[in-house]
């Protein structure tokens, strides 16, 4: 994304970012069709945001209390994918390096639980 397209995330009161970078969401959950965006992991949720070429904007947000699990997903090596599932929704991510966006989840969401 260009500068002029990078996410427009506000942090809240008492707010602090554990982790950011770029990320490409599944839409259809699956292989298929992914959009490249800027992804915010705070000690309060997960923030998602993509501009579409159409100039559709695509986003997200999960409260952290609200993620029940967090995985990795897909063939070791050859995919980068994230699951995280919520109550009613199961988001696939891609990341470069997943592990450490599914461990700095699985922190963020047990210091949240304590």
């Amino acid at each position: 994304m260009s500068k002029s397209k990078q996410a427009k995330f506000h942090l809240r009161a008492k707010e602090t970012v554990l982790r950011r970078g770029m990320m490409d969401y599944g839409m259809t959950g699956g292989y298929n069709h992914f959009v490249q965006g800027d992804a915010v992991l705070t000690n309060e949720r997960f923030h998602f945001e993509a501009e579409l070429t159409t100039g559709e904007l695509v986003t997200f947000e999960i409260p952290l209390g609200e993620i029940y699990a967090v995985e990795k997903a897909g063939i070791p090596f050859l995919t980068r994918s994230m699951m995280i599932y919520t109550d009613g929704h199961a988001f696939r991510l891609n990341a470069v390096f997943v592990g450490r966006w599914v461990k700095s989840l699985k922190e963020a969401i047990a210091a949240m639980e304590k």
